[in-house]
């Protein structure tokens, strides 16, 4: 009896002992896994800076839309954590990151305006660095004359809005109002996606997506951490929510950079093309809703090549190509089914077909090996040497004899020219 009493405290302990150990041991690896990741976020914070400075004073950041204009008179400044440079946007009084006010051409001097988006209008990269601003001296040097480049290209969502847009075509007068002698349009695959995202007023679908406010899904907003929680469950979107907050903390943007920097340019090829949605546009049959998104790109283009025609001035495009399509193009070679050529051809097609020119640069990045390596990995915007690149094979096929007036002169036809005027 003696016996049993003096074993009876010690098991009572053992157990004691087990329970404590199965709460302390998961609560000490949660929080060593919080403190990991809270110092994962600082470093990364601290070797790779990101900062946005004055940003709501250019844009109207509580735009639900991310369609707002740019604030006239406005500048801000902003770096992106794969950037080594902090880019100042300085817009005129008309909302362009123009370098200055738009003024009466001077005379002899031929005026290209540029329109397009964010990759135009040098997103994240100094506006001394842009091919805009780098391209008038390269095309004054090859011509011998007077070039001017009024930069009225758009920073797409939240940065003054995407091109094409429904209305797009609408605002071509502001365009015409810069007497052009050139309008210069840059076209992305980013920018056939935007114009496709416009809502279908005729679709099936329409209104699929609005939930029964007496649903319990449908429910007021939660008020608390528990019942926003339990809302996501019941949504089904948990899994998003918390992929999304990953995906915006800086140690995720930070390992995709090191990760996606870090490959070679077939193991960067053969990971891009893994996800069949971004590389839609690459395949030599798209599916139906990319064949969707290219009509509506198509109407939008057509509208604003026509009304540069009816005005009678020369409306030049030329697609410049995303991160994985140059990487495909310099290697040469591309798996069965894709085509980094096709998406560029249909562009082409149109554009001529409408009374518009077109000028080809993605077979001179069959020259420059790896040029992947001039975009930033994970935002996919050209970085300053891309930008560089962009401006090179741009005076290159400018000055090449498809604009007649920008064809590289000698130095008599130059005094030709100038004596006529």
């Amino acid at each position: 009896m003696t016996q049993t009493d003096r074993t009876e405290p010690r098991a009572v302990k053992e157990t004691n002992s087990r329970r404590r150990d199965w709460v302390l041991l998961p609560a000490v690896s949660l929080l060593t896994i919080c403190l990991l990741a809270v110092s994962a976020e600082l470093l990364s914070r601290w070797l790779y800076p990101s900062t946005q400075v004055g940003l709501q004073s250019c844009f109207a950041m509580d735009d639900p839309t991310g369609d707002a204009a740019v604030k006239p008179n406005s500048v801000c400044w902003e770096q992106t954590a794969e950037s080594t440079f902090k880019a100042e946007y300085r817009f005129n009084s008309r909302g362009h990151r123009a370098g200055a006010e738009l003024g009466p051409k001077p005379p002899g001097t031929y005026r290209i305006v540029l329109i397009g988006s964010s990759l135009a209008q040098g997103l994240f990269v100094p506006r001394e660095k842009t091919f805009a601003a780098l391209l008038p001296e390269e095309l004054s040097m090859e011509t011998g004359r007077k070039i001017e480049v009024y930069n009225e290209a758009t920073g797409g969502k939240f940065r003054g809005g995407p091109f094409p847009t429904q209305n797009s075509a609408q605002h071509l007068d502001e365009v015409l109002a810069a007497q052009p002698d050139l309008i210069l349009w840059v076209i992305t695959p980013t920018d056939v996606t935007n114009a496709g995202s416009k809502e279908n007023a005729d679709s099936p679908y329409k209104g699929t997506l609005h939930e029964d406010p007496r649903s319990a899904t449908g429910s007021a907003k939660p008020r608390s951490i528990w019942s926003k929680f339990a809302a996501s469950i019941a949504k089904g979107t948990f899994s998003e929510r918390l992929k999304s907050h990953w995906e915006e903390t800086r140690t995720s943007i930070v390992l995709k950079h090191l990760l996606i920097a870090s490959e070679s340019q077939d193991e960067y090829i053969k990971s891009y093309l893994r996800n069949e949605d971004d590389a839609n546009f690459l395949k030599t049959e798209p599916d139906a809703k990319w064949q969707m998104q290219f009509e509506y790109f198509d109407a939008e283009l057509a509208e604003i090549t026509g009304l540069a025609k009816n005005a009678g001035v020369n409306l030049v495009a030329v697609f410049v190509p995303n991160r994985p399509q140059a990487a495909m193009i310099s290697k040469g070679d591309w798996p069965v089914g894709y085509d980094p050529f096709k998406l560029e051809d249909e562009v082409r097609d149109s554009v001529v077909s409408d009374g518009g020119h077109f000028i080809d640069i993605l077979p001179d990045y069959r020259g420059i090996p790896s040029p992947e390596r001039d975009y930033f990995p994970v935002d996919g915007h050209p970085d300053a040497d891309g930008q560089a690149i962009i401006c090179r094979f741009l005076a290159k096929e400018l000055t090449s004899g498809a604009v007649p007036e920008l064809k590289a002169s000698t130095s008599t036809e130059i005094a030709m020219q100038s004596g006529k005027r």
